[in-house]
C-alpha cells in the first residue's frame, strides 16, 4: 500500500467517524449505549492486533495517561454529539480539526519547540475565526443568547479535542518507546469501562444502536490503523494538513448534500479560514 492510498483511507474512515456520529444524532440513538458498542468494538479490535501482548508492560505513567485520554475520548464524543445538535456536522467537525492549534501552542510553551511564522499565524487565525462558527449572529437579544449557548458546545469541543491531541504529544515526548497498540487499548478500555454499564440500564439497545455503534467502532479502529500507517509512509508535514483538510471537505459536503444543513455566509468564511489555519499550523 502506498502513501496516497493510506492517507485516502485515513480521511475516509476519520470522516466516517464524524458522519456516523451525525447519523446517531439524527436517529436520536441512546448515546451511552451507542458509545459502549463503539468502544467494545475498538477494544476487541486492538486486542486482536496483539495489544494484549504488551499491555502488561505499560508503565504507571502510560496507564495514567491512557486512563486520562480514555475519559477525554468519551467527553469529546459527548461534546461532539451536543455540538452537532446545536451547530450541525460541518461546523462541529471543522472545530475538531481546528483544535490542532492547542497542541501546537502547548508544544511551544511546555516543550520549547521551535516554531515558524506560518504556525504562529495559523494559531492566531484558529482562535480569531472561532466566533464565525456560530449558527446565528451573536447578539444581545434572546436569539443571540440561544446562539451563544449553541456556540458554547462547539468551543468546549474545540478545547477538549485539543487537550486530548496534546496528550499524545506528551506521551511522544516523555515516553516515546511505549507500545502504541497497548496505549490505545488502555484508552479505549477505559472508555469501555465507563460506558459498558449503559448497555444494561433501562431499555435494551435497539438494532439501530447496535448496528451504528458497530459502524462507529469499526471506523474508529480503521481510522487509527490507516493513520498510523500513513505516518510511516508520508512526512507529518504533509500528512497532518492533508488529513485535516480532507476531513473538513468530506464532512462539509456530507452535511450540505445529505442533511441539507443551512450555513450562513459567516459560516462559510469560518470553514475557509479554518482550513487555512489547519494548513498553516501544520507547516512546521
Amino acid at each position: 500500500m502506498n502513501g496516497v492510498t493510506s492517507i485516502a483511507l485515513a480521511i475516509t474512515f476519520s470522516s466516517g467517524v464524524a458522519i456516523t456520529m451525525k447519523v446517531a444524532n439524527a436517529k436520536n440513538l441512546k448515546l451511552g449505549q451507542f458509545l459502549a458498542v463503539n468502544y467494545l468494538v475498538c477494544s476487541l479490535g486492538l486486542l486482536g492486533w496483539g495489544a494484549w501482548r504488551t499491555l502488561g508492560f505499560n508503565s504507571p505513567f502510560i496507564w495514567s495517561l491512557g486512563i486520562f485520554v480514555g475519559i477525554m475520548y468519551l467527553l469529546c464524543l459527548w461534546l461532539f454529539d451536543r455540538a452537532i445538535a446545536s451547530g450541525g456536522l460541518a461546523l462541529s467537525a471543522t472545530l475538531m480539526r481546528l483544535s490542532a492549534g492547542i497542541p501546537t501552542l502547548g508544544s511551544l510553551i511546555l516543550f520549547a519547540e521551535q516554531t515558524n511564522l506560518y504556525q504562529v499565524l495559523g494559531i492566531v487565525l484558529a482562535f480569531v475565526c472561532l466566533p464565525l462558527a456560530s449558527k446565528e449572529p451573536l447578539r444581545f437579544d434572546q436569539a443571540g443568547k440561544e446562539a451563544l449557548k449553541g456556540m458554547l458546545w462547539g468551543l468546549l469541543l474545540f478545547a477538549a479535542y485539543g487537550m486530548t491531541d496534546f496528550a499524545f504529544k506528551v506521551q511522544a515526548e516523555l515516553e516515546p518507546l511505549a507500545d502504541p497498540n497497548a496505549f490505545m487499548a488502555t484508552i479505549f478500555g477505559t472508555a469501555l469501562l465507563l460506558t459498558f454499564p449503559q448497555l444494561f440500564r433501562g431499555i435494551k439497545p435497539t438494532k439501530d444502536c447496535l448496528f451504528w455503534g458497530f459502524v462507529l467502532g469499526l471506523t474508529n479502529v480503521l481510522a487509527t490503523y490507516f493513520w498510523i500507517r500513513t505516518l510511516t509512509l508520508i512526512p507529518g508535514s504533509v500528512a497532518f494538513p492533508t488529513l485535516g483538510l480532507g476531513v473538513i471537505g468530506v464532512t462539509t459536503l456530507a452535511s450540505l448534500l445529505i442533511w441539507r444543513e443551512k450555513l450562513r455566509p459567516a459560516n462559510f468564511t469560518f470553514l475557509v479560514l479554518a482550513s487555512v489555519a489547519v494548513l498553516l499550523i501544520n507547516l512546521g
